[in-house]
């Protein structure tokens, strides 16, 4: 699936340390360490290859409190109504048993896991470039100075730009886990010793994406309770297109990774996946996925969060309610409110706010959007001087809104710039735009792409660095939804002389 190389930046990353620090310290003595089993899963392609039931049958077999799916395909919510639980982040493609917090500057890279009012750990869920893939590069006889100089040119951009992003919460203590298809094998898997167990293994390779994790302070939950990758290899992908269904030159691997930051506990790491193959310590048959799942069991003690406005869904339909969660100071509560502003607009100029309610300084408060224009809106907490403490944006958008794309210009010149605009997209994390030649029905048949940046509404260029250089002709571009080929939206443009 495409996967963007465009680094991000956090925002907001110094303040955030910052705060983040000084609540760290102050409260991580008075939480009590708390339990929970972690659990990354690519349900390829959406989940519906096999039997959608068994996706949801594998995570309560893992008996699973927190999911980080991949290639959800618009189907994280449907699978945790499966489950009967709550709370989803379409978004991250995250569910879990306990209430999830995204708050401002995580942009996407993180979301909170809130074990109890007031107290936190942090999830990241990660699915790096598939291609070019290093193992078949090896596989193909490439020498290990190609195979390195394609990871530098595909995967380590992208886990640069999250451990970056990551970085604050990381040096702050925040608990933080770290897991998702990585795409790459662990440098801890392709050693000598394990050259002669596997032969695909043609010589040791250290690889640069686990190296870059590790080195920011992570550490391999699966290999902290299995080290010797001789007597566990832990293979994830693939066992079978689904199993035992498998292509006779397939090379095997542990690319599904679980990273935990040093002050969690790793208690126990099992994989699920089809029976009648090693290493597998749950079994559901028929297995519904070309990945294994790792689900890891972690001893951790969650912090106070950061002060925040978060929304419960970042895209309202008019009508709908606006569930707006918080942490403002506390012992101030009584003077503090919750405002709804235009967005980037002044508190001054908000169009509704309510106060924190009894539930004081951490809780939710509910807006109804009936009398709201579509637009972007932020929600921001405010004490009674109009003092800002947090503001998050969210976007209202109509009730039979539809998803929509343009250009700036029907025509162009070759490479020149193509500035797309979009509206009404769902704000996932992995919405997309791809161009395409205009009458090419194949969906994976793009010619370039970019990630959306989970904004409802906005728009990005499009140059040679992005596309290369378009040759004369028709072409579509298309609003592609949460890291799958289903089309939202389309609008053409030309190329000519």
């Amino acid at each position: 699936m495409p996967i963007s190389l465009r680094p991000r930046v956090i925002a907001l990353v110094v303040a955030l340390l910052l705060v983040v620090s000084g609540v760290v310290t102050a409260q991580r003595e008075s939480f009590q360490p708390v339990t929970v089993r972690v659990m990354t899963f690519n349900i390829w392609v959406g989940g519906k290859l096999v039997d959608f039931g068994k996706v949801a049958e594998s995570i309560a077999s893992a008996e699973a409190d927190v999911v980080l799916l991949q290639e959800a395909g618009g189907n994280t919510r449907a699978i945790a109504d499966m489950l009967g639980w709550q709370h989803v982040s379409e978004r991250m493609q995250v569910i879990a048993r306990y209430p999830l917090i995204d708050p401002p500057g995580a942009d996407g890279d993180y979301i909170l896991v809130q074990t109890a009012p007031g107290e936190v750990f942090a999830v990241a869920n990660v699915h790096l470039p598939s291609d070019p893939y290093g193992p078949y590069l090896v596989r193909d006889g490439m020498t290990l100075e190609q195979v390195m100089q394609n990871e530098a040119d595909t995967r380590q951009p992208v886990i640069d730009a999250h451990l970056a992003a990551l970085s604050a919460l990381i040096e702050a203590g925040m608990p933080l886990v770290l897991a998702g298809d990585f795409n790459v094998p662990s440098h801890r898997d392709w050693t000598e010793a394990v050259m002669a167990l596997r032969p695909e293994i043609a010589y040791p390779v250290e690889w640069a994406v686990t190296i870059a994790v590790e080195a920011a302070g992570l550490v391999d939950t699966y290999r902290a309770i299995y080290p010797d990758p001789v007597v566990r290899p832990g293979i994830t992908w693939t066992y079978g297109y689904p199993y035992p269904r498998l292509r006779a030159d397939e090379v095997i691997d542990r690319i599904d990774l679980l990273f935990a930051t040093p002050t969690i506990e790793v208690l126990d790491s099992q994989i699920v996946g089809s029976d009648g193959t090693a290493d597998v310590d749950i079994t559901v048959t028929p297995y519904p996925s070309d990945h294994r799942a790792v689900v890891s069991t972690l001893r951790l003690t969650p912090v106070a969060p950061p002060l925040f406005t978060a929304l419960e869904r970042r895209v309202v339909r008019v009508g709908e309610p606006i569930v707006v969660r918080y942490h403002v100071p506390a012992g101030e509560a009584e003077s503090d409110r919750i405002f709804l502003v235009r967005a980037d607009a002044d508190v001054s100029d908000a169009v509704m706010s309510l106060p924190p309610m009894e539930a004081d300084f951490f809780g939710a408060v509910t807006f109804g959007s009936w009398t709201l224009a579509p637009g972007a809106y932020d929600a921001v907490a405010a004490d009674v001087a109009l003092q800002e403490y947090a503001r998050s944006r969210f976007w209202v958008v109509a009730a039979d809104a539809r998803p929509m794309i343009t250009t700036d210009r029907a025509a162009y010149a070759p490479g020149e710039t193509i500035t797309v605009s979009w509206q009404n997209l769902p704000d996932n994390r992995w919405d997309w735009i791809g161009v395409y030649a205009a009458g090419d029905a194949a969906l994976d048949n793009y010619v370039g792409f970019v990630y959306t940046g989970s904004q409802s509404s906005g728009a990005l260029a499009l140059d040679i660095e992005t596309l290369g250089e378009l040759a004369s002709g028709e072409y579509v571009v298309r609003a592609m939804q949460d890291d799958w080929y289903g089309v939202m939206a389309e609008s053409a443009f030309s190329i000519s002389e």
